[in-house]
């Protein structure tokens, strides 16, 4: 069995073996890492150097034309100003510039000339020569250009419509039957939906239409001539 001097030692001699081992790994560490360093550093400084190299290329074209655009400025600088310029009147030589001419203004159109109104033909009122007989009442009146329509009431219920026409012959007699009326020649039609009378008298064509009796239309007839 070991005494204290020899246990202490023993524990004092691997101790020193043990850190010691432990320093030389951190050594061999230490030397690892220095060396990935410097070929780090190498390898960026290599890559710096390259890049380098390719703006340059690229820069190189955009060099060259700097010349002419420091050229081009100059000139605008020189000529922008006289552009925007107006010529003043003491300038013995002003730039005329020239403008558009006035298109001449369109001629308005000439009123056209006012058209006469047509002139509607006055006609005159032709009146019933005679009064009404008993029985008939007129109700109503209208002027339909020559011929003046007289609307008559029948006391039977049976109206009558008059209608007067200066100078005028009947335009249409055929179907018509020819009667004497008052000394007059007159002509009658008689059908399911009306009837008529038509006579002239004093240059007066009269004709007479009513709904049912052609004997209504006799008797103002014959008062009427």
């Amino acid at each position: 069995m070991l005494n204290n001097d020899e246990l202490l030692q023993k524990i004092a001699n691997e101790y020193v073996e043990n850190y010691g081992r432990e320093l030389h790994e951190e050594n061999k560490t230490l030397n690892m890492s220095e060396q990935a360093s410097a070929e780090m550093a190498a390898e960026y400084r290599l890559e710096m150097r390259v890049f380098r190299k390719v703006t340059s290329e690229k820069r190189r074209p955009y060099l060259a034309l700097l010349p002419l655009l420091a050229a081009c400025i100059a000139i605008t600088f020189v000529y922008l100003p006289n552009l925007f310029s107006t010529p003043s009147q003491t300038d013995p030589h002003p730039i005329p510039i020239p403008s558009p001419a006035d298109p001449a203004p369109a001629p308005e159109p000439a009123d056209p000339a006012p058209q006469p109104l047509p002139q509607t033909p006055q006609f005159e009122i032709i009146p019933l020569s005679v009064p009404l007989p008993q029985g008939f009442t007129q109700i109503g009146f209208e002027q339909d250009r020559g011929q003046s329509i007289y609307y008559i009431e029948d006391v039977y219920l049976d109206n009558v419509v008059v209608t007067l026409e200066a100078g005028a012959v009947p335009s249409d007699i055929s179907g018509l039957v020819e009667i004497w009326l008052g000394g007059e020649i007159a002509y009658v039609k008689q059908t399911d939906a009306y009837s008529l009378l038509t006579f002239t008298n004093d240059d007066i064509l009269y004709t007479l239409t009513s709904r049912y009796d052609i004997n209504t239309l006799l008797r103002l007839g014959i008062a009427l001539i």
